[in-house]
């Protein structure tokens, strides 16, 4: 198993997503002691941002960029090989605002390239992803209850967005599981990590 882990939390210590992650990642190696681990992170090392000759290098032929054009893809190229590498993917990733932290959506924005990670026929506008066959596993806590399907469930744009985004390019098999309600009395948050730790195990 190649596992790649990508964290998002700007905080270094008393991260909920880090240490579930953290406790996951060391069960799996116990029980396969084979697992390849490569650890990404944009929370405290944020990816570079994608820029005007950026998204000129970017749509222009590999064989028709000049060497700024190829230097200014360096660093996206790196996440997007990182991203083949694996088969297994754990995203460590809380919820901002209602949605995904802006390091992460750069993350995203460098490995979400055509031809890259998805193809578009402009025949027939359709797309495909290219990273198809790996397994996605999300860690998601947020302030609040804003699980699928609960009263505010209509305000997630987090795990929302990463299934459809990770679908885009081809990671079907996604699994998220929600934190909820970190921002509530200590017993509530001590539960939901109990259970969402539960659900990790059991995973």
């Amino acid at each position: 198993m190649k596992l790649l882990e990508i964290q998002s939390s700007v905080r270094e210590v008393g991260s909920i997503s880090r240490s579930l992650s953290d406790e996951f990642i060391k069960s799996l190696q116990a029980a396969h002691s084979g697992t390849q681990h490569q650890r990404r992170d944009v929370g405290s090392n944020p990816p570079e941002h994608p820029t005007d000759l950026w998204v000129k290098a970017n749509y222009a032929l590999p064989e028709k960029r000049s060497p700024e054009m190829i230097a200014a893809l360096t660093h996206s190229e790196t996440l997007i090989e990182e991203l083949l590498w694996a088969d297994h993917l754990l995203l460590g990733v809380p919820m901002y605002n209602l949605s995904v932290p802006s390091t992460f959506k750069a993350y995203l924005d460098n490995i979400v390239r055509i031809n890259r990670t998805f193809t578009f026929d402009p025949a027939t506008y359709a797309f495909q992803g290219l990273a198809k066959g790996r397994k996605g596993l999300i860690i998601t806590p947020s302030s609040g209850n804003f699980v699928v399907g609960t009263p505010m469930g209509n305000m997630n744009f987090c795990d929302t967005y990463l299934r459809v985004v990770l679908g885009f390019i081809g990671i079907e098999d996604v699994t998220v599981v929600p934190v909820p309600d970190q921002f509530m009395s200590d017993e509530i948050r001590q539960r939901e990590i109990a259970t969402a730790r539960a659900k990790l195990m059991n995973l």
